[in-house]
């Protein structure tokens, strides 16, 4: 079950990290009214025209036509595109994240030759000091003087940070800026290719001739046209389903072609040292040869130079450098037909799979709430036990407690009482020590006056002897 969960995600969302970094993905995404990014899109039935919901309604509502084709929509006809709103979180995720370590950009810098490729400044700084050079262009001779801050970034992170989302108006920027951004960066690498085509073409083209020359030369021109009349068709209209499928073939295309040809610029290197060592040990032998010989085998080798057929070695690389490209473009069309095979069998199959998931997860589900439940009842019982016993033995704690106190309230009545009597037994002594001693003072008193018979009378004279 738990496998199963974690592939759901996987076999749901079938947007890859890779498609946000290529334009005609991104043009795919965007609103066709107002450029913006489009955060719940919706089509039309009549061309399959991408805006979103709040510029569609708006649209119709004034004018009753498709933005488009023109032709009569009305409002309820338009319908939520699932496909295109998978991509939006992962597009929110990109503009916001750094460059090289794909983290959210803290610090966002950038430098004036890309503006639209934010870094960390921690990041750019890092790169700078080890490469110099720019991390999209390749730019030659950058200092870390030249990193900017990106200010719109910057403003779009705190305004997440303060009220918990993005601001439309500036993520549509920084998406617009993106989408400018990789169009530059397209424009420029055609430009190097294009310069490194030529000028491979003037060193091989003592080798292999004038005619294999051309032949190079006007596939790069059709290539060149077809790229100029594709990106202006890109900017004159919107782009449906049917053009957005194309343009994801074309952009399959150009990645392949881009590696196959930095495995041919790989073998040219690699021949090139070769042809080089072979060229210096084929000119030592001519020119030993051409000693041995003679003037009378000085002429036909030089009219064999001017018309540039070389020598029976010359011949056979051209002859097997021919063969390689014809065997290449064998192997290319095996892989365009295969490719096809392969997309056509998984659009069957894409939506067999999605039931069978979406079936499996619904069992997962009711099972996991099934499970739920019964866990809750059981906890349920489990803790009204507990509180029945708990309560059992706070009752039984609180019995004895009384009982002690009524013991404890026994004892002090008893020492109260035994108080009272040794208490009273101490005043009646106290009574009686008081009576004693005053019939001590009385009888004393007594005797002072005469009044008692036990002591002696005086008599007093006045005679003098």
């Amino acid at each position: 079950l738990d496998s199963l969960l974690q592939e759901v995600p996987r076999l749901l969302t079938m947007v890859k990290m890779e498609n946000v970094e290529s334009v005609s993905w991104l043009q795919g995404r965007q609103c066709g009214l107002c450029q913006g990014l489009a955060r719940e899109p919706v089509s039309t039935d009549c061309c399959s025209a991408a805006a979103c919901k709040s510029c569609a309604d708006k649209h119709l509502q004034e004018h009753k036509a498709c933005w488009n084709c023109e032709s009569q929509v009305d409002v309820f006809e338009l319908e939520v595109d699932e496909e295109l709103k998978a991509g939006i979180d992962l597009i929110l995720k990109s503009l916001f994240s750094c460059r090289i370590c794909s983290e959210p950009c803290h610090r966002a810098v950038v430098l004036p030759c890309c503006e639209g490729c934010p870094v960390c400044r921690g990041c750019g700084i890092k790169h700078i000091t080890s490469n110099r050079n720019c991390w999209t262009c390749g730019k030659a001779s950058i200092k870390t003087e030249d990193l900017q801050t990106d200010k719109l970034l910057r403003e779009a992170q705190d305004f997440e940070k303060e009220n918990e989302k993005h601001s439309p108006e500036m993520s549509d920027k920084l998406f617009v800026r993106q989408i400018g951004s990789l169009k530059d960066q397209i424009s420029r690498d055609e430009k190097s290719e294009i310069v490194k085509s030529e000028g491979e073409e003037s060193e091989e083209g003592e080798v292999n001739g004038s005619t294999k020359a051309e032949e190079t030369k006007e596939p790069d021109r059709k290539d060149k046209k077809e790229k100029h009349e594709s990106s202006s068709r890109k900017r004159d209209r919107s782009y449906s389903r049917d053009r957005k499928r194309e343009k994801k073939k074309k952009h399959k295309e150009e990645s392949r072609r881009d590696e196959k040809r930095k495995r041919k610029h790989r073998d040219r290197s690699r021949n090139r040292g070769r042809s080089r060592s072979r060229s210096r040990e084929r000119d030592r032998s001519r020119d030993r040869k051409s000693k041995r010989a003679g003037s009378e085998e000085k002429a036909p080798t030089e009219l064999v130079a001017k018309n540039g057929l070389g020598s029976l070695v010359a011949l056979q690389k051209r002859i097997r450098i021919e063969n390689e490209i014809v065997e290449k473009k064998v192997q290319d069309k095996i892989e365009e037909h295969i490719s096809s095979m392969v997309t056509q069998q998984l659009k069957v199959r894409k939506a067999d799979i999605e039931k069978e998931v979406l079936a499996k997860v619904d069992l997962a589900r009711q099972n996991m709430e099934e499970e739920v439940k019964l866990e809750i009842d059981l906890m349920r019982k489990a803790r009204e036990s507990e509180e029945k016993r708990k309560m059992d033995e706070m009752n039984a704690k609180m019995a004895e407690k009384e009982a002690a106190l009524d013991a404890e309230r026994k004892k002090l009545a008893e020492d109260r009482l035994a108080i009272l009597e040794n208490q009273m037994r101490i005043e009646k002594e106290l009574q009686r020590e008081k009576k004693k001693q005053e019939k001590k003072v009385k009888q004393e008193q007594m005797k002072i006056l005469g009044k008692d018979k036990s002591r002696p009378k005086l008599s007093f004279s006045l005679t003098k002897n």
